[in-house]
């Protein structure tokens, strides 16, 4: 278990020992919020790190690296959740929305997923 996961695990756990007299409404929200993220799965650690997009790779990401330099490599791609309907008509609702064809609404959906770069 990572450590950020055992932190928010502890902080659940403090939270749910408040008697529930003296919780308020942000105690219960963070309560919902720790359940909700603890019940997703662990995201494994990269397998190698990818610089910028090219072909220079490393097994570990460097001390001094730049972390939005580098992206993570998995044996296997993270999980996805469905984007909500909530989320599908805000992409519906944008200004350019209207001129869109089939085409540009699924790059636009799989640009708000990061799926791919929005082009």
């Amino acid at each position: 278990m990572s450590d950020l996961r055992a932190a928010a695990q502890q902080a659940l756990e403090a939270l749910m020992w408040h008697d529930e007299t003296v919780r308020t409404r942000g105690d219960d929200e963070a309560i919902e919020a720790l359940r909700a993220a603890l019940e997703q799965p662990e995201q494994p650690e990269p397998v190698a790190w990818q610089w910028l997009n090219t072909a220079h790779f490393r097994k570990k990401l460097p001390a001094d690296a730049e972390p939005r330099a580098w992206n993570p490599l998995y044996t296997h791609p993270p999980r996805r959740e469905p984007l909500s309907d909530e989320e599908l008509d805000r992409l519906w609702r944008e200004p350019m929305s209207a001129d869109w064809g089939h085409r540009e609404y699924a790059r636009a959906v799989e640009a708000a997923h990061g799926i791919k770069e929005n082009t």
